[in-house]
């Protein structure tokens, strides 16, 4: 777990950042410099990533095994706090806001992996689901014939372009491969997730959902769909933007995020003009 320590104003409420995955808590290194002086920020590792201390609950189903021990985290701060959440820490945040509305002060959620609902929906939403089933699938076959670099080429390929995987250092693709059981453990739990668009039109938290023009539209779909269903939700539309803009392009999210961050914790109060009488 990364935490992330100022001299914050002892009266805002804390911001707690979920990495992606494939990724850890280091992508939100920038964001706390943006938050600097004015929010601590806490990002911890999630299971099976950088230094991470949770551990996955086998009694529990869907992403509530995953966001069990975030919750926990979250609890230890004994106020709610402002979520953050990249792709499937997203996916993760949304589900603690479902959990534990109470501990979440604000959301700001960028592109949630959040692809499960797609499978009752309309013959678009069905197709879009079947592309996320062939990168599951493709991470899958790799792992159990130990050519995980096989499968890992189709996933960061399919989230950050083609040509991406051939253009990585060796080092690179080694670390990533080796994240390949991790990524088919947040497939197994984000695919086999319960909640409706109806559950979380029940939300009632100030939430900002991201989105960038060049990402797949699998991503640009389920972000216009969360937003659509949680009620006052925001939709930022990036463009130039794709989906792993939090990782490498941060100066252009982080600055949204802080927005929203500090209009929850200090929303605007209605206020009139003082009425003055003619000179």
């Amino acid at each position: 777990m990364t935490v992330y320590t100022n001299i914050a104003d002892i009266f805002s409420a804390p911001v707690v950042a979920l990495h992606s995955s494939a990724s850890c808590s280091i992508q939100w290194k920038h964001l706390a410099g943006e938050l600097n002086g004015r929010f601590s920020l806490s990002a911890p590792d999630l299971p099976g990533y950088g230094l991470s201390e949770m551990a996955i609950d086998p009694a529990m189903t869907g992403t509530a095994a995953i966001a069990a021990p975030v919750i926990e985290h979250i609890a230890e701060f004994g106020q709610p706090v402002h979520l953050v959440g990249h792709s499937y820490g997203a996916a993760i945040a949304v589900k603690v806001a479902l959990m534990r509305p109470d501990l979440v002060k604000s959301l700001t959620v960028y592109e949630p992996a959040a692809f499960h609902f797609l499978k009752e929906g309309d013959d678009q939403d069905k197709a879009l689901f079947g592309e996320i089933e062939g990168v599951r699938n493709a991470v899958s076959e790799a792992v159990a014939n130990r050519t995980a670099n096989r499968g890992m080429d189709t996933f960061i390929d399919f989230w950050n372009g083609n040509g991406t995987w051939a253009g990585l250092p060796e080092k690179s693709r080694e670390k990533l491969s080796a994240l390949a059981p991790s990524i088919l453990t947040d497939f197994a739990c984000g695919l086999s997730e319960t909640w409706t668009l109806e559950d979380i039109g029940r939300l009632n938290i100030p939430t900002l959902v991201l989105m960038g023009l060049e990402s797949p539209e699998v991503a640009q779909h389920v972000a216009v769909k969360v937003a659509g269903a949680i009620p006052n939700a925001r939709l930022a539309m990036l463009p130039g933007l794709g989906h792993m803009a939090p990782v490498f392009e941060p100066e252009w999210v982080d600055p949204r995020i802080c927005e929203h961050i500090v209009g929850s914790e200090r929303q605007v109060a209605n206020c009139n003009w003082p009425q003055r009488s003619a000179a």
